[in-house]
C-alpha cells in the first residue's frame, strides 16, 4: 500500500510525464500559432519529450523557451525547406490527377509520387528530434533524416502510425488537438531515443576505433 501511494514509483512517474506533456502540448500550440515558428515549437517539444524517455526532464517553461530560442533560426530554415517540399509535391499530385494521359500512365506517375510523399513524411518525423538533439547544419541534418528514417523504415512506419492514430482522434475530439500532437510526440521519443542511441554507439565504435588505429 505504501508503495502505491510513493510519489516515485513508476505509475506516478509516468503520470508526471502525462502531466508534462499536457502543458507541452498547450505551449506547442501556443508558440505555433504565427505558422512560421512550428518549426522551433516542434523542435522545443521534442527535446523536452526525448529527455523524458531518458528520464532527465527539468522545468517545462524553461525547457521549452530555452530550446525554442537557442534552434530558432535553423528549425524555421528546416520547417520552411518542409513545407516548400510538401506544397511541391501536392501540386504534383493535383496535376497528376488532370494530366490527360492513358491511364495506366497516369497510376504509375501517381504511384511514383505517393512513393516520394511517403519517403518525404518519414525523413519529415526525423528532422525536429534531430535537431533537437545534436549540433549539426541544416544540410547534415537533412542528410542523416533521410539516412535514419530509410535505415529504420519499421521504426519510422511505427511513428508514423501513432501520428495518424493521434491525428484521427484529433480530428473527432478538435479541442484537445494541441494535447494529442504532444502526446503522439512523447510516445514516438522512446523509438526515435533507440535510433538514436544506435547511432551514438556507431559513432562511439568509430571513434574508439580511430584511437586504436
Amino acid at each position: 500500500m505504501n508503495y502505491l501511494f510513493n510519489p516515485e514509483n513508476r505509475f506516478w512517474s509516468f503520470m508526471g510525464k502525462i502531466t508534462d506533456v499536457f502543458f507541452l502540448g498547450v505551449l506547442w500550440f501556443m508558440f505555433s500559432v504565427p505558422v512560421i515558428t512550428i518549426g522551433a515549437a516542434t523542435t522545443s517539444l521534442y527535446q523536452f519529450t526525448l529527455k523524458q524517455a531518458d528520464d532527465e526532464e527539468g522545468y517545462v517553461w524553461k525547457s521549452f523557451f530555452g530550446a525554442f530560442c537557442k534552434n530558432f533560426r535553423k528549425a524555421t530554415a528546416l520547417w520552411l525547406i518542409i513545407l516548400v517540399c510538401g506544397g511541391f509535391l501536392a501540386v504534383d499530385l493535383w496535376a497528376c490527377l488532370q494530366l490527360q494521359a492513358p491511364g495506366v500512365l497516369r497510376m504509375v506517375c501517381f504511384g511514383v509520387l505517393l512513393c516520394l510523399c511517403l519517403i518525404c513524411s518519414l525523413t519529415a518525423l526525423y528532422v525536429f528530434p534531430i535537431l533537437s538533439r545534436f549540433e549539426m547544419s541544416v544540410r547534415t541534418i537533412l542528410t542523416h533524416s533521410f539516412i535514419m528514417a530509410m535505415g529504420n523504415l519499421y521504426v519510422s512506419v511505427t511513428i508514423l502510425v501513432i501520428y495518424g492514430l493521434f491525428g484521427v482522434l484529433s480530428y473527432y475530439v478538435t479541442l484537445f488537438f494541441p494535447v494529442f500532437m504532444a502526446l503522439a510526440a512523447f510516445f514516438s521519443s522512446y523509438f526515435f531515443r533507440s535510433v538514436f542511441s544506435r547511432y551514438w554507439e556507431e559513432e562511439e565504435h568509430s571513434a574508439a576505433e580511430d584511437e586504436t588505429s
